[in-house]
């Protein structure tokens, strides 16, 4: 199992974590917020990720999904402007699922510590919050987060309730602020 965190650290693979300006200086699975994903896949293949327009949004960004499992990583997902022909990324996830509550906080506190110390021990900021997706609020999320000028860097657990059919899951993720911002207005919605 240390092992396995050691590697999900190694996303962050640039010479100086301490010394970094900007979140797009970080990396998940070798990529960053401002490459385009055609670097990465063909137009076709982008096509055929699953996303969520059928969701209520106002669609200033389309949420991509790759489910292929990547290196570490069970899946992948993206964030980009629905009209951007170069598929400019704003927000890059790397997830790994989990099948128990104890399993899913342990992943978490292992990455979080990991990750704090490989960043000079800063402390990241907690969050706990009812997952929006979950009409019955029986979805809870929680976040250790670190502010990063234009962004942040996100270690999240998600514990789907029953109803909501989907995989527990821990996510490693970087986000610009206009991402935030567009997230925390229930997808521009509010």
């Amino acid at each position: 199992m240390r092992i396995f965190f050691g590697i999900l650290i190694l996303i962050f693979s640039f010479q100086s974590l301490l010394n970094a300006d900007d979140i797009s200086e970080f990396q998940i699975a070798g990529i960053s917020i401002g490459d385009s994903l055609l670097d990465f896949y063909s137009e076709k293949e982008i096509e055929k990720f699953y996303n969520y327009d059928d969701l209520p949004s106002d669609m200033k960004f389309r949420i991509a999904d790759d489910e292929n499992k990547t290196g570490q990583y069970d899946g992948l997902q993206f964030f980009y402007k629905p009209e951007d022909k170069k598929f400019i990324i704003h927000s890059v996830s790397g997830h790994v699922y989990c099948y128990s509550n104890n399993e899913c906080n342990k992943v978490l506190e292992q990455i979080k510590s990991d990750m704090s110390k490989s960043l000079g021990n800063l402390e990241f900021k907690k969050n706990t919050y009812k997952h929006f997706d979950d009409k019955s609020g029986k979805s809870i999320g929680t976040v250790y987060f670190l502010n990063i000028n234009n962004g942040s860097l996100d270690v999240d657990y998600i514990n789907w309730s029953k109803k909501m059919n989907y995989t527990d899951n821990v996510s490693v993720s970087l986000n610009t602020n206009e991402v935030i911002d567009w997230l925390e207005s229930n997808y521009g919605t509010n």
